[in-house]
């Protein structure tokens, strides 16, 4: 019997580590009460199946009826509606899939199947598509630039959208028609804001981070595995590189021996070029991870790579509270209280993983101030695009300057007390 997790094969459709392949249609109420029974979470002996190892039948069941739920709440896949031309439209333009199931990295398509995806969860969906009106459009697209998220993404959700429409239509450029998404205005963008994470803040989050992940197996005496999200983090906060750039990195580009590592071309916007760059030491060790663990070419979940960095973020700043209220040092009590108020200005209460290339783009502008060099290694299209990082190093820059217009024209004069206390950057031996 192998030791394979389980493996969504299509909605509704699993095969586990046992073997065991799970059919179910979806629909109606007596489709939740067949598969109720079909699935029980006991055996003919009355012996709960997580009593006896079988956790992913268990898990199954439960997936299959929320995804039965989901589908019905959806009520999205009537003929003629969107959610069905949404469906057609995946069976006509199909991501590529590789030997192992997963889809292709550097599919161009990818990116347009991830952002349909959000229509076809939207109440949208079950709209007839040549019903559509522009006020829907407008009213779901408010509601995501309301909900956090960005102006470009929202846009590109509209565009898509336009693409679909043409498609289920089947409207050409010199067609007389009129799309409901025609005069909708993208929202306006938003001006950038720093986002980089103090390098020793960084470093805190990432030890906070457990260095193993799930178990493999389910009998007893196996061993968990590496955490690969702590070292994607660690790679990421380390190197600059974006989540798509880790995804392209192949083992040949880096030099273990030298201590260098290619940058890939980066394909975003206009895109830029690659470039070798020398690596900082904990940027080799999270590598020879990276590299130990297999992890070259391998996609995984933004959605549990989020959810895994909130959580250590969240440790870290109780730990930084716990030592700061502590009284048996009073040292130590007094530099975990100033990281803290560092802790609280410079990690935003919505920080993403993306946050950790940030942090060391930000740290390169502020070593060294060069906005080439940080275009460079960044790999950005313009030098606009570093604002961003500029702007958390700006109070920095501009304190560096008045103490040296200090020292060359005042040298007699005091120079005023600092307002924070240099903190220590304790070196984790986890």
């Amino acid at each position: 019997m192998g030791t394979r997790t389980r493996t969504t094969l299509a909605e509704g459709i699993y095969q586990d580590a046992h073997g065991i392949t799970v059919l179910a249609r979806l629909g109606s109420k007596p489709n939740i009460l067949e598969a109720k029974a079909r699935f029980p979470l006991v055996d003919n002996d009355g012996i709960p199946y997580s009593r006896r190892n079988n956790v992913e039948l268990v898990k199954c069941r439960f997936q299959l009826l929320e995804d039965l739920r989901l589908q019905r709440a959806r009520a999205g896949g009537e003929a003629g509606s969107l959610g069905a031309a949404i469906d057609a439209w995946k069976i006509e333009f199909p991501l590529n899939i590789r030997a192992d199931g997963t889809p292709e990295i550097n599919d161009k398509r990818g990116n347009d199947h991830y952002l349909i995806a959000h229509w076809r969860t939207s109440p949208l969906a079950a709209a007839p598509v040549d019903a559509i009106k522009r006020s829907q459009i407008r009213k779901q697209l408010n509601a995501w630039t309301e909900g956090g998220s960005a102006p470009t993404t929202v846009a590109h959700r509209k565009r898509i959208l336009t693409d679909l429409l043409r498609w289920s239509l089947e409207v050409d450029d010199d067609d007389d028609i009129t799309l409901p998404t025609e005069g909708i205005e993208n929202p306006p963008p938003r001006k950038p804001k720093a986002r980089g994470i103090p390098m020793p803040i960084l470093s805190r989050i990432l030890a906070t981070m457990p260095d193993r992940g799930r178990p493999t197996g389910q009998g007893k005496g196996t061993r968990p595995t590496v955490s690969e999200t702590k070292i994607r983090c660690g790679v990421m906060g380390w190197t600059g590189l974006s989540h798509m750039s880790l995804q392209r990195l192949e083992r040949r580009l880096v030099n273990f021996r030298d201590g260098k590592m290619f940058y890939p071309d980066r394909h975003k916007g206009a895109g830029a070029d690659g470039v070798w760059v020398a690596l900082l030491p904990p940027a080799l060790e999270f590598l020879r991870a990276f590299d130990r663990a297999g992890l070259w070419g391998k996609s995984w979940s933004r959605s549990s790579m989020h959810g895994t960095w909130r959580r250590a973020v969240k440790n870290t700043r109780k730990a930084l509270a716990a030592a700061a209220a502590q009284t048996d040092d009073l040292e130590r009590a007094a530099d975990a209280k100033i990281m803290l108020e560092q802790f609280d200005e410079s990690v935003a209460p919505n920080c993403y993983p993306y946050d950790t290339r940030h942090s060391f783009l930000s740290d390169v502008y502020r070593q060294y101030g060069d906005p080439y060099a940080l275009k460079a290694i960044g790999q950005h299209a313009d030098l606009k695009m570093g604002e961003r990082y500029t702007k958390a190093v700006v109070p920095e820059k501009v304190a560096s300057a008045i103490d040296a217009m200090r020292a060359k024209w005042f040298p007699e004069a005091p120079k005023p007390a600092a307002t924070v206390r240099e903190f220590r950057v304790v070196q984790s031996t986890k």
